[in-house]
C-alpha cells in the first residue's frame, strides 16, 4: 500500500506494521468463518486444526524473520490468530454450541 515507506534492510514503520496486523486479524476472522461454513461435520474440530496449523506456521515465520519486523508484530500475530479464528467460527456457527446438533 505504501511502497515508498518500505526500504530494503530497514524495519517498516510501526504504523504500517500495526495496519498489517489489523488486516491480518480481519482476514483470520474471515478464515474462521469460511472454515465453519465449509466443514459439514465437526466444524470446531476443523477450526482447531486450522489454529494449530497456523500457529505452527506462525512460529516458523517468527523464527525466520525475527529482527526484520517489530517484536510486537510477530507476537501479535501469534496471539491474534487463534482468537480471530475462534471469533470467525463463532460468527458462522451462531448460537450453536460446539459439538451440538448440526443444521440440515
Amino acid at each position: 500500500m505504501f511502497p515508498s515507506e518500505y526500504v530494503a534492510g530497514k524495519t517498516p514503520p510501526d504504523r504500517l506494521s500495526a495496519l498489517s496486523l489489523a488486516t491480518s486479524t480481519l482476514y483470520s476472522v474471515l478464515g474462521g468463518w469460511i472454515t465453519v461454513k465449509l466443514a459439514r461435520a465437526r466444524p470446531w474440530r476443523h477450526a482447531l486444526y486450522l489454529i494449530l496449523w497456523g500457529e505452527l506456521m506462525g512460529v516458523l515465520s517468527a523464527v525466520m524473520t525475527w529482527g526484520l519486523m517489530q517484536w510486537w508484530y510477530q507476537i501479535g500475530l501469534l496471539a491474534a490468530w487463534p482468537l480471530a479464528i475462534a471469533a470467525g467460527c463463532r460468527l458462522a456457527a451462531g448460537k450453536r454450541a460446539p459439538g451440538g446438533p448440526q443444521p440440515r
